[in-house]
């Protein structure tokens, strides 16, 4: 699979079998996450997935957003929802 110039973009096209095997189709809304190295495409659920820490998790739970867990815990919510 190579990228290739699309508009001012770069791009790439997958097969039917591809679309098929991860079961999308042309209607389906799509969500992105890219990292260093991978960008994972996923249907779009309308929900937003956060990968906390036990200690972040556990301070959102107690409502503690003063502590540095609770406060990593939130950062990570709002950028989310920057990207959205």
């Amino acid at each position: 699979m190579k990228l290739r110039r699309i508009g001012n973009s770069l791009g790439t096209t997958f097969s039917k079998e591809v679309l098929n095997t991860a079961g999308f189709s042309e209607v389906d809304e799509l969500s992105l996450q890219a990292t260093p190295g991978e960008i994972r495409i996923k249907h779009d659920s309308g929900k937003l997935v956060v990968d906390l820490t036990v200690s972040e998790a556990k301070a959102l739970a107690a409502g503690n957003l003063e502590s540095k867990a609770g406060a990593s815990a939130l950062a990570k919510v709002k950028r989310l929802l920057e990207n959205k």
